[in-house]
């Protein structure tokens, strides 16, 4: 009995000291390291020259890196070999039993079972982005599934191997909302969701998003929605671990980061067609955990490859809500003050996820270049608008799934939801969420601007409203 206490107190200790070592951050440094050394080593833009000077580098600091991953690791087993002096029959006996198929056993299912009870009581507050509620285990687990890359890979490798042949067929039936962030994307991708017809990831798939049956059996979130609080954004909207939200950006980065995300802003984005295959797998295996023949995302990153989607994907209908453009640029610059002092594991966070739209992980979608002037004023947030409704003015008038939905008309007029319901093939039902949208006045900011908003605005509404039936 006392060398099981012995490896059990052991098994503790080695995940107690993991989660406090800053191993997993190793991990995804040497990881990013890697993936940088490989795109310069494949890419055609770079010279031989530069290559020969950075690629030395980038092999020491992942030298470096894998050193220090290595003491931290044998610094975090230490416990288990020092708990060896308390075992009678001695130090070499201890390390000669551990190696049994049984104590090895037993120490793998001690840790999970330490580490599962340690994640329990996961609620809303670390979904809607509130880190003060993460544990150290909580955030060792979003750096390990979302930190790198290659753990997503392989995480999603795994979840396609055990899950895949058993997934419903993908139809192309779904339906994409997508737009500038604070357009009303996530009140009509709630809505949508809220029919009960289709499957999407929730907070409740969180940190390993690209696995989600494979989490669904090993997390303790499972089916129970938990207590549900207002999100972060202060916007009156609750979310428990079972709604619906933006977390799809975590396969484009894992498969295609490289070719759209840059230090400057977000580029377009055109995946080929092997990437966008892996999205629909995605979308199946999301479909197989939920039961559903459907699916909703809302991403918000979706605009940059928009026209790639409606071509890759010609059944699904995509949805792009359309806001006053003050009101809009108004409501950008309040966010971009609300998250401006975030915390780093919340910037990481919102980085894991793809979330540059505001605050201090801000980096701007590129349609136009970067956009001229500070963060800090509503001109730029107007500048920002009329580049991404221009980019997507284009995309829509060329592909027929594409349609913008008027935000102020959808809130107000209930004929426009059912006009959105008949479109994307449902029987029109009354609102639950959606409500009257009151803004606030408009600060200071050049006239000249606003009016070329309003005259883009007014002409996609009216297309829009045609698209719609209306």
């Amino acid at each position: 009995m006392l060398f099981w206490g012995l490896v059990t107190l052991a098994a503790v200790l080695a995940s107690e000291a993991l989660l406090r070592l800053p191993v997993i951050g190793r991990i995804a440094e040497v990881s990013a390291t890697a993936q940088k050394a490989g795109r310069v080593l494949k890419s055609g833009r770079i010279s031989d020259h530069w290559k020969e000077r950075i690629l030395p580098a980038y092999a020491l600091r992942i030298g470096v890196g894998s050193v220090t991953f290595f003491l931290l690791l044998c610094l975090a087993l230490l416990p288990v070999a020092l708990l060896g002096l308390l075992y009678p029959p001695g130090l070499s006996a201890w390390m000669a039993a551990l190696l049994r198929p049984m104590a090895i056993l037993v120490l793998c299912v001690v840790s999970l079972g330490y580490l599962w009870l340690r994640t329990r009581g996961a609620a809303a507050h670390r979904a809607a982005g509130a880190s003060s509620d993460y544990s150290a285990l909580d955030r060792t687990l979003h750096r390990l599934a979302l930190g790198s890359p290659m753990v997503g890979e392989m995480a999603m490798d795994i979840e396609k191997g055990l899950f895949l042949k058993s997934a419903p067929q993908d139809d192309g039936r779904h339906v994409f909302v997508t737009g500038l962030a604070r357009a009303g994307t996530t009140i009509l991708m709630r809505e949508i969701h809220a029919t009960g017809q289709f499957g999407s990831l929730t907070y409740a798939d969180m940190p390993f998003v690209l696995a989600p049956n494979l989490w669904a059996k090993l997390s303790s979130k499972g089916a129970k929605p938990g207590a549900r609080t207002e999100r972060a954004h202060g916007d009156g909207i609750e979310v428990d671990t079972q709604s619906p939200e933006a977390l799809d950006e975590v396969y484009w980065k894992m498969a295609d980061g490289g070719a759209y995300i840059g230090a400057d802003g977000l580029s377009p984005h055109s995946p080929d067609g092997d990437v966008v295959a892996g999205y629909r797998d995605l979308i199946r295996l999301v479909l197989r955990k939920t039961g559903k023949g459907r699916y909703v995302s809302k991403n918000n990153n979706n605009i940059l490859r928009i026209a790639t989607l409606a071509e890759a994907i010609p059944e699904a209908q995509i949805l792009v809500p359309l806001r006053e453009p003050l009101a809009h640029a108004a409501s950008l610059l309040n966010q971009h003050e609300r998250f401006a002092d975030s915390d780093p594991f919340v910037c990481d966070y919102m980085t894991w996820l793809g979330h540059h739209e505001f605050g201090a992980t801000h980096r701007p979608f590129l349609f136009d270049g970067r956009p001229e002037g500070d963060p800090a004023t509503l001109d730029y947030w107007l500048r920002v608008w009329i580049a991404a409704y221009r980019a997507l003015d284009t995309a829509e008038a060329a592909h027929e799934n594409i349609a913008f939905v008027p935000y102020e008309a959808l809130s107000a007029d209930p004929a426009v939801w059912q006009a959105v319901a008949r479109r994307i093939g449902l029987e029109p039902r009354p609102a639950g969420e959606l409500k009257v949208a009151r803004d606030k006045a408009p600060g200071a900011h050049d006239a000249a601007l606003a009016a070329e908003a309003a005259a883009l605005h007014a002409r996609l509404k009216a297309r829009g409203l045609a698209r719609l039936g209306l």
